[in-house]
């Protein structure tokens, strides 16, 4: 991670522990550093990411697994007769 990064990762936790610190016991406060050193390399690659006004979504939400077309047969049709 880049000196930027971590600085702005202690940024964060200090802006989080300044706000809500009486909130945290000490050990939820070295988790919350974890996680916010954690959460900075996933940031900085998102950042990377060259974007302008006007692009369209990058990815389009796409069933993994295809759905079984309901038949149209004649049990289809039955099913809607009462006897």
């Amino acid at each position: 991670m880049s000196a930027e990064g971590l600085a702005e990762a202690e940024g964060r936790y200090r802006m989080i522990v300044g706000q809500y610190g009486s909130r945290f016991s000490e050990e939820q406060k070295v988790e919350l550093r974890r996680l916010c050193g954690l959460a900075q390399r996933p940031l900085e690659s998102l950042r990377a990411f060259a974007a302008e006004n006007g692009d369209g979504p990058a990815l389009y939400l796409k069933p993994l697994v295809e759905r079984e077309k309901k038949a149209v047969g004649a049990a289809a049709v039955g099913a809607g007769k009462k006897p």
